[in-house]
């Protein structure tokens, strides 16, 4: 009879480890479940920073994309800071100002500098986010001597984004710019150009 006491310390000191490392599953579980089931709510707000790569697709007229020996500009870069609000889980809206450039044959640099309104579609699993945005907006434009202002910008972006932690996400995003000049309604002697551009950044949002 006396052993049966000790016997039942023994079985409790063994239980304790076991018992302590479900809890802690249990919490660990727990807290990735919130993580995933909140990452994104109403009111949820971002800072979106990005640098990319930008190849003219065509330039200066739609021709010149089949056309290689009209191809005027070569591959320069674009970067952008933008603020972001969500409407709900899945929507968001927001603001994003740049700066891109690229160069022609004859090293003359094309400059412009994009505002844009940014409408945005994005379903989430698990950490994954993936962005679907339709940017619209205007920039000043300036080549040489020749200032262009306001010029319309229309920016269909796409890409996937990774959740590294509650507060920052990080990803690739291809988005196709479409960059109209008219120029014929300021200057009758001078063309029309329609560039069009394809860009591939790298974004790292933060989030608040």
């Amino acid at each position: 009879m006396k052993r049966l006491p000790a016997l039942a310390c023994m079985m409790i000191l063994c239980l304790a480890p076991i018992a302590a490392q479900n809890d802690t599953t249990e919490e660990e579980e727990q807290d990735i479940q919130v993580f995933n089931a909140d990452m994104i709510q109403e009111g949820d707000q971002n800072i979106r920073i990005s640098l990319a790569p930008s190849f003219p697709l065509n330039f200066p007229d739609f021709p010149s994309l089949f056309m290689k020996d009209r191809h005027q500009l070569s591959i320069g870069g674009i970067g952008s800071l933008g603020y972001h609000y969500f409407l709900n889980s899945l929507f968001a809206v927001g603001v994003d100002i740049g700066f891109g450039f690229n160069v022609t044959i004859g090293s003359r640099v094309l400059n412009y500098v994009p505002f844009l309104a940014s409408f945005t579609f994005q379903p989430t699993a698990g950490k994954f986010e993936f962005p679907i945005s339709m940017n619209v907006g205007f920039a000043w434009e300036s080549y040489s001597n020749y200032n262009y202002f306001p010029g319309l910008i229309l920016k269909p972006e796409a890409g996937v984004h990774y959740r590294l932690t509650s507060g920052w996400s990080l990803g690739l995003e291809v988005a196709y710019m479409f960059m109209p000049q008219f120029n014929k309604l300021y200057d009758s002697s001078r063309e029309n150009f329609y560039g069009q551009f394809l860009t591939t950044s790298i974004v790292a949002r933060y989030y608040f």
